[in-house]
């Protein structure tokens, strides 16, 4: 209903309406506020969350075989390039790169036809079929679209048993033919692609002829004794257990041979120790940020005094200082310190590179359980590490145990059917809940709220009409009286 504006009182009924409706609407602002700093809540938990994912990650790159056995291959010439698996054998080898592998390709040179197209003016096949001998050594017979070159190589190509491929070549200004080329490279590749299997029944000119030779690439290992390694293609397995070389260009003879070095990667190593460290600065960080007090005109993190995320906090700085138990003299606790890994006087921690590089020199096996270390715990998998249940001893175990108690939870092993959910999930959720719930009572004022209003502009135009009777008997009433004078 439409309010009407002090007709007869003078008074603006609307702004009285809504000022009454401000007042009626406080317990809704009061919701809207209490939304407002959940949403800020819930934000705050996510952000503090994915942080620690990142952090689980971190952890968990240094607590797998392939991170410790890291291996960095050198080459000293730009002809051979070589790479080296996770536990790799270290070792240093030197070879002349002789040649490059090449394909066999087979070329119909004996006739050509004056248009790879002309199906009608130079046929490609004598009728309308053509045969292949396929890899199994039997014969197929092709039937092509039409009678052009172009019709004969889409049908080859169409073949997936063949051991070539097909394509249209121009030899000579108005002359095409077929030529074929091995799908496998070296001298298996080329053994498999002759004369004798090219495709039969074509007007080209009889068998075809070897327009390159299929040849292994080969290395030659020494002077004295020298030995050669071959392979198909330009990649070579093994050459060292776990390394292999690929061949990039061929090497005159008086060339200076290739050697290859191959040794564990400290620097690789030591980068997911720095990135292990930086993660769990960030975590901190972070939780410092958003549970941190009101300071003059700086406003309170959201999660102030929140004794989860300080707990999650405390735990990782525990971790650190707690040292790896077990790995100091005697069977007693060690410090991280031994390996580069401390905390600074601001509760920050830090990495020293180079005591962590002379560390893992001196003893690999042992700065890696600095790291990589647990306790199997009864009734859990033997030798697979299970984060909250076993007992953690090296610093990317505790930190990835930490991480996922605080992200996605862990589950204990004995129990599988009760998956644990993380602190940081279950805050989020119970928040998101609130949230909801919250939502809901807003909607249920916006109802609430809209009949009040229409109740209110009822109740002001009912007076605006009866203020309007009254004067209009009023002023009867004064005409009356004057009439009698």
């Amino acid at each position: 209903m439409a309010s009407v504006d002090g007709l007869i009182t003078g008074m603006s009924t609307t702004d009285t309406i809504n000022q009454l409706m401000q007042v009626e609407a406080a317990p809704q602002a009061a919701l809207k506020t209490k939304i407002s700093t959940a949403n800020k809540v819930v934000s705050a938990y996510q952000s503090v969350n994915s942080r620690m994912s990142s952090l689980v990650s971190a952890a968990q790159a240094l607590g797998s075989s392939d991170a410790w056995g890291a291996m960095k291959a050198t080459s000293s010439s730009s002809a051979a390039v070589v790479s080296a698996k996770a536990g790799a054998s270290p070792g240093s080898l030197s070879f002349h790169v002789d040649k490059l592998a090449s394909t066999q390709v087979l070329t119909f040179t004996g006739g050509s036809i004056t248009s790879a197209s002309d199906a009608t003016g130079s046929p490609a096949v004598s009728g309308a079929t053509f045969d292949v001998t396929l890899k199994d050594g039997t014969t197929k017979t092709l039937t092509p679209t039409d009678t052009s070159l172009n019709s004969v190589v889409s049908a080859i190509n169409g073949e997936a048993n063949l051991d070539y491929k097909a394509a249209a070549v121009q030899i000579g200004p108005g002359k095409f033919t077929l030529q074929l080329t091995a799908k496998d490279s070296g001298a298996t590749g080329a053994t498999k692609v002759t004369a004798a299997k090219a495709p039969t029944g074509l007007n080209l000119g009889g068998a075809a002829t070897i327009t390159v030779t299929g040849d292994d690439a080969k290395l030659t290992v020494g002077s004295t004794n020298p030995y050669s390694i071959t392979s198909s293609t330009n990649t070579f397995a093994d050459v060292l257990p776990g390394v292999t070389v690929t061949a990039a260009q061929a090497q005159a003879p008086a060339d200076a041979p290739v050697t290859i070095n191959v040794t564990a990667d400290a620097d690789g190593i030591a980068s997911k120790v720095q990135a292990l460290v930086d993660n769990a600065n960030v975590v901190l960080n972070e939780i410092s940020s958003q549970s941190k007090i009101k300071t003059g005109n700086v406003s309170a993190g959201a999660l102030v005094g929140d004794s989860e995320v300080r707990r999650i906090a405390q735990d990782i700085m525990s971790a650190v200082s707690g040292g790896a138990a077990g790995l100091g003299s005697g069977g007693m606790t060690a410090s991280f310190n031994e390996v580069g890994v401390s905390v600074d006087r601001k509760g920050v921690l830090t990495f020293d590179k180079q005591k962590f590089l002379d560390a893992y020199n001196a003893d690999p096996a042992k700065t890696e359980k600095y790291f990589d270390s647990y306790t199997d715990k009864a009734g859990g998998t033997a030798g697979k590490f299970e984060p909250g249940f076993d007992t953690s001893t090296g610093l990317a175990r505790k930190l990835e145990t930490i991480g996922l108690t605080a992200s996605v939870g862990v589950t204990d092993p004995t129990q599988p059917n009760k998956a644990k959910q993380g602190i940081l999930q279950s805050l989020i959720e119970r928040n998101t809940n609130t949230i909801s719930g919250l939502n809901d009572q807003v909607t249920e004022w916006d109802v609430r709220l809209d009949l009040r209003r229409t109740a209110l502009q009822k109740q002001f135009s009912g007076l605006e009409v009866a203020l309007g009777k009254m004067k209009s008997q009023s002023t009867w009433l004064a005409g009356q009286l004057a009439g009698l004078g």
